[in-house]
């Protein structure tokens, strides 16, 4: 009776200095590299859910300060459209400066929210 494989077996390269350095980690912790490996992906894995949270709870302070300092200096309707309209010309400059073209913006968006998810 054949039994099927609980893993799969993947091959990639690394530099000569990354693959001893991989076999001195190994001995060292008293793993395989394969244990070694599927550590380095949980680590890795966590450590980006940690930079994701981060950088979300650092969005949400920029939002909360500036709704505090809307609170405490309002500003008056032309102020709010003058500062749109300073944001729209420098979203263009950037924009124009990166080669990003109008039809390019669900793309890039789509691109950058699969790459999150990851």
């Amino acid at each position: 009776m054949k039994t099927s494989r609980t893993t799969r077996v993947l091959g990639f390269s690394v530099p000569p200095a990354m693959a001893k350095e991989v076999e001195t980690l190994a001995k060292a912790e008293n793993r395989t590299r394969s244990e070694l490996f599927r550590e380095m992906v949980r680590v890795y894995r966590r450590y980006c859910q940690q930079r994701d949270r981060d950088e979300t709870r650092w969005v949400m302070n920029l939002i909360e300060e500036a709704k505090a300092e809307q609170l405490k200096n309002p500003m008056t309707v032309s102020e709010l459209v003058a500062e749109n309209d300073r944001l729209v010309r420098y979203g263009a400059r950037q924009a124009r400066k990166l080669g990003i073209k109008p039809e390019d913006i669900d793309r890039i968006v789509h691109e950058h929210r699969q790459s999150r998810k990851a």
